[in-house]
This record gives structure tokens, C-alpha cells and sequence, in this order.
């Protein structure tokens, strides 16, 4: 009787062992991160639409290269490195985009400042009545 449950046992072990193996594949396969790729790219081109090239170059350059590097892991397969990368390629280029916005936005107020002082001369100037 022992031998029959030994031999039992060594017939459905390898079998019980494939499945898990096969099921352990099929667990850690990642979705194609076709989203995450979309989102990235859509943000480096607002970065670089915005002007992030003249405000931001360095951030800019680097969700580039965040993207085109999350490009090659997904036509490698790695869809869960490429999905990591692209996810930092959209930060990255969002921190650009609002770094840029902030440098214009200085820009606009400074100017702003400098029509208010020159109203503000203009107004604090006497007033001479012509003469006749």
C-alpha cells in the first residue's frame, strides 16, 4: 500500500508543480502599457509646446529621455519597466510645464511692475499749467 501513495505522489507532483508554474506566468504578465505611453507623450509635448525648451531644457530633456527609453522597454516587453518609465516621463514633464509657467508668470507680473512705476512717475510729476 506505501508504494502505491509513493508512486501516486511522484505522478502528480511533477503535474501539480506545471500548473503552479503555469499559473505563476500567467500572474506576472503585465497589460501593454499603451495608456501610460499616450500620457507621457501628451505631456512632453505640452511641456515643449509651452516653451519648456527655454524655461525648463533640463527637465524637458529628461522626460524625453524618460519616454524614449520607456518606448524601448515596451517594444522589448517589459511592459512593467516601460509602464515606470512613462510614469516618470509625465512627471517630469509636468514639472517642466509648471516650471515654465511659473517663469512666465514672473515675467508678465515683472512687467506689470514696471507699467505701474512708470504710471506711478507720470502721476507724481507736477502739473505746470500752460502757458499763455
Amino acid at each position: 500500500m506505501q508504494t502505491k501513495s509513493i508512486t501516486s505522489i511522484t505522478l502528480v507532483a511533477p503535474v501539480i508543480l506545471l500548473v503552479l508554474f503555469s499559473l505563476g506566468g500567467c500572474a506576472s504578465q503585465e497589460p501593454r502599457p499603451d495608456a501610460a505611453l499616450v500620457r507621457a507623450k501628451t505631456a512632453v509635448d505640452q511641456a515643449t509646446t509651452a516653451g519648456s525648451a527655454q524655461y525648463a531644457a533640463m527637465d524637458l530633456n529628461n522626460a524625453d529621455a524618460q519616454l524614449q527609453m520607456a518606448n524601448d522597454a515596451s517594444s522589448k516587453g517589459d511592459y512593467k519597466q516601460a509602464r515606470y518609465m512613462a510614469e516618470d516621463a509625465e512627471s517630469t514633464a509636468g514639472l517642466a510645464l509648471a516650471k515654465t509657467q511659473a517663469a512666465k508668470a514672473s515675467e508678465a507680473a515683472k512687467q506689470v511692475q514696471q507699467g505701474n512705476q512708470a504710471l506711478q512717475n507720470q502721476v507724481s510729476q507736477p502739473n505746470s499749467p500752460p502757458k499763455l
